[in-house]
């Protein structure tokens, strides 16, 4: 295990990317519902991973499906690694946004 600066392990660190990079194309899916954008957006920032493009693909994708495949990536974790605040945060939130269907 390969951990970083923050004292984050590797795989940690590519389940927050890769989630949030779902979480953020949900939330720019114009499917989507307004609360539910605001949700899927306040997923992706808890998680604080490093920004960058999100794949053009996920666009096409049902919001709901996106966010769940997050919430899937965030339940795969370690429990000591779900336990993060930030992480628990933005499963909150990924719920909610599930919730918030139009």
């Amino acid at each position: 295990m390969t951990k970083n600066d923050d004292g984050l392990d590797a795989d940690l660190l590519a389940a927050r990317s890769e989630a949030s990079a779902l979480f953020a194309a949900a939330a720019r899916n114009d499917q989507a519902g307004v609360t539910a954008q605001l949700h899927c957006l306040a997923a992706a920032t808890a998680l604080r991973a490093p920004s960058g493009p999100v794949p053009a693909t996920a666009d096409a994708a049902d919001p709901d499906r996106l966010v769940e495949q997050a919430l899937h990536i965030l339940g795969e974790l370690e429990p000591e690694d779900f336990a993060h605040p930030d992480v628990l945060a933005a499963a909150r939130h990924g719920r909610r946004a599930l919730r918030a269907r139009p």
